[in-house]
């Protein structure tokens, strides 16, 4: 599933069926801004239920403007390695 550009929080999207997720901002000269915390709320629901995140950037006037880390770290997740970290391989 593509949440790009994010624009808003998603808190009752179903996830039956879903085991990859790519987010990711806005960019270009009249982006919209990405509040972090609606990356927060898919990362928090999804990882616990192994669903594989990838943030693919905070956006800004340039793809590369506000960054891909949230919370000090990069999130590249693929389906097999998400299940494999929640499983401790």
């Amino acid at each position: 599933m593509s949440l790009e550009p994010l624009l808003g929080p998603v808190p009752s999207l179903d996830l039956e069926g879903v085991d990859w997720v790519m987010v990711g901002g806005e960019s270009g000269p009249d982006h919209r801004s990405l509040d972090l915390p609606w990356v927060r709320d898919i990362r928090d629901r999804w990882v616990d239920r192994r669903v594989a995140l990838f943030f693919k950037q905070v956006g800004g006037l340039i793809p590369k403007a506000g960054g891909r880390q949230l919370d000090g770290r990069t999130w590249d997740e693929f389906p097999t390695t998400a299940a494999a970290a929640v499983a401790g391989v």
